[in-house]
């Protein structure tokens, strides 16, 4: 089963967090050790002699290993914009959703099979939904981010324009759908509605007007 997550955020902002300036950097920073904090040592466990006379040395005996979970370390390559080594890519990743979820206006997760959201599709063109409103076209711009996507992840977005379109149309055919896909294009709906109102209060606050961004993992 993939995951569907979906974020109202503009572009533009996402596109910042890489190379962000001080003020941003320091709140995602503060995000980041609150969301993935450091397990606490225990002072007991000291290890063996050799590794605790090995800091004295030129070279360290065991040189440390890069903790299998989201750092600090981490955090700071992607606040550079610097390229993610392919073994962090997936921690790296974690980190973003996180930011994402801090900055975003909302987020919509949905459980959903490829076979789900093909047979979805089929449902939605069936009930008179033009092409270009399909859940597909959800994917249809490339952020241009200086991050990979994982194996088996796709990564695109849809401009504010485009997802307040999405969700009318969406309105026009929903009572035409199956049972099987009501479900989730219900949740779709109920939130591509508020990018109105989160647009409204994007302006208000000088933020830009939010985008649709959008991630499926398998």
């Amino acid at each position: 089963m993939g995951r569907l997550s979906l974020f109202a955020i503009g572009i533009s902002e996402l596109r910042d967090v890489f190379g962000a300036a001080p003020e941003l950097a320091q709140r995602l920073r503060s995000s980041t050790a609150r969301r993935f904090p450091a397990p606490a040592t225990d002072p007991r466990h000291r290890g063996s002699l050799l590794g605790r006379v090995g800091p004295a040395l030129k070279r360290p005996i065991d040189p440390p290993h890069a903790p299998a979970r989201p750092t600090m370390a981490d955090c700071e390559v992607l606040l550079a914009g610097r390229a993610v080594p392919p073994e962090r890519l997936g921690y790296a990743w974690q980190i973003v959703l996180a930011w994402l979820d801090e900055l975003s206006w909302g987020r919509l997760d949905v459980d959903l099979s490829i076979k789900q959201m093909t047979d979805i599709e089929f449902d939605l063109a069936r009930a008179g939904l033009p092409t270009s409103y399909g859940m597909e076209r959800l994917f249809q711009d490339n952020p241009q981010l200086p991050l990979r996507p994982l194996p088996a992840q796709r990564f695109g977005y849809s401009k504010n324009q485009h997802a307040e379109a999405t969700g009318q149309a969406l309105s026009m055919v929903i009572s035409d759908l199956s049972e099987t896909s009501i479900p989730v294009v219900g949740q779709l709906l109920g939130f591509l509605n508020q990018f109105d109102d989160w647009s409204v209060r994007a302006a208000a606050t000088g933020r830009p007007a939010p985008d649709l961004v959008a991630i499926w993992m398998d």
